[in-house]
């Protein structure tokens, strides 16, 4: 349902957006960082791997990565976080720049602080202030949490609690703020809900952060030039410098026969998805761990209609099967390593001609064996995005970012 209303809006209403957008130049950021072409367009990738020479290649200038939560259960700094500071410490050493990602809300609450409850707030503050002091000279840029909108980034804190959480945040990392620039990112539901929630915390924010996955995901949106409609009206809602903080096309991936599908249920002990929902929550149990947990924490107090409906008309239909749905994708552009190049050599040099486009991050540096969600090697979802294969040789997609990017 998430994917048909976003699709829905994406493709019928924003691209009249365009028309009172394209001429729109203000904005409310400091002045230092006013145009992507005045301050430097930042040519990034998300998750890089070591091979600083080969991403020098591409023309890649930054990293994105994800904060560890620097201190352990007695409060000291942990050697996990020592470890992830020396290793950005590398890719600095390297000469590229650091754009980190911090913590969400929930991980947070794992380590015992619960932005809903008054005595946390300042402790919480005290680590946005702490990564702010201690990676200064390490971190050029701050993305506050990720993804708030999205379910399984998001839960079990509501829309509102997220957007507080993040907007403190900033508010509390903004003053110590010397180069850095700070902001956070919309996706999901984000788009919807949360870019209007954050508009108050607008002077603690340098930019605004964009993930878009067009036809990637969903099977609705098949125009590609609609990336630039929604950025338009984001950029009109909030009047804030974008960054494409995580953008990309599945390199692989196509729809199951029926006859494969039903050979995939059976391994779950159902002939049919007639029988699955008759007795949708044993099917559940049976689900890959990384699916079952999610629909388990996150979904548990969901009727069975709801599940059954989350399980089979969206994107944990693609898990299951390991297939991208029939119709997924951009109107001339396959989901395969040729498309996937395509899709790079048309849109980047698109964001860079936008002077309130200040940066992209490829989503991802290199394809990974096995799918983050599922925890399946066969599933296509979240293991293709790589520009370099598993083995770090290069796609065709490499070569396109390093022309686009050059």
């Amino acid at each position: 349902m998430v994917n048909k209303i976003i699709g829905f809006i994406l493709a019928v209403l924003v691209p009249v957006v365009n028309v009172f957008t394209f001429p729109f130049t203000g904005f409310s950021g400091p002045s230092s960082f006013e145009s992507g072409k005045d301050s430097g367009y930042i040519k990034g990738v998300c998750h890089p791997s070591e091979d600083y020479e080969l991403i020098h290649e591409s023309n890649i200038e930054w990293i994105r990565v994800d904060a560890t939560y620097p201190f352990d259960e007695n409060g000291e700094i942990s050697l996990y976080y020592q470890y992830f500071k020396n290793w950005i410490r590398q890719y600095v050493d390297n000469g590229f720049k650091v754009f980190l990602v911090t913590p969400n809300p929930n991980e947070f609450l794992q380590h015992g602080l619960d932005i809903r409850n008054e005595a946390d707030y300042e402790a919480i503050m005290d680590v946005a202030r702490f990564y702010m002091e201690d990676l200064r000279g390490l971190v050029s840029g701050y993305q506050v949490a990720n993804e708030m909108g999205v379910d399984r980034f998001t839960a079990p804190f509501t829309m509102e609690e997220a957007a507080y959480f993040v907007g403190e945040t900033m508010k509390a990392m903004y003053p110590l703020a010397q180069d850095e620039i700070i902001g956070y990112n919309l996706g999901g539901m984000g788009f919807l809900t949360l870019t209007f929630k954050m508009l108050k915390y607008n002077k603690y924010c340098d930019y605004v952060g964009v993930d878009l996955y067009l036809g990637s995901f969903e099977n609705i949106v098949k125009n590609i030039d609609i990336y630039f409609a929604a950025m338009n009206l984001i950029r009109l809602v909030t009047r804030k410098p974008l960054i494409m903080t995580e953008f990309g096309y599945i390199g692989y991936g196509e729809p199951k026969s029926d006859e494969e599908k039903r050979e995939i249920l059976r391994k779950y002990g159902f002939e049919s998805l007639d029988e699955v929902k008759q007795d949708v929550n044993t099917f559940i149990s049976r689900l890959p761990e990384g699916l079952k947990k999610e629909f388990e924490t996150i979904y548990a107090d969901r009727s069975d209609e709801e599940k059954f409906d989350l399980l089979f008309n969206g994107e944990f239909s693609n898990h299951i099967f390991c297939e991208l749905r029939e119709g997924t994708g951009l109107y001339g552009y396959k989901h395969s390593p040729e498309g996937q190049a395509k899709f790079y050599k048309y849109l980047i040099p698109k964001l860079r001609s936008l002077s309130w486009c200040a940066g992209s991050f490829i989503y991802m540096w290199n394809d990974t064996d096995h799918c983050y969600v599922c925890g399946q090697s066969d599933c296509p979802v979240e293991t293709g995005w790589g520009i370099v294969d598993g083995q770090g040789n290069p796609k065709p997609a490499f070569y396109e970012v390093k022309e686009a990017f050059r």
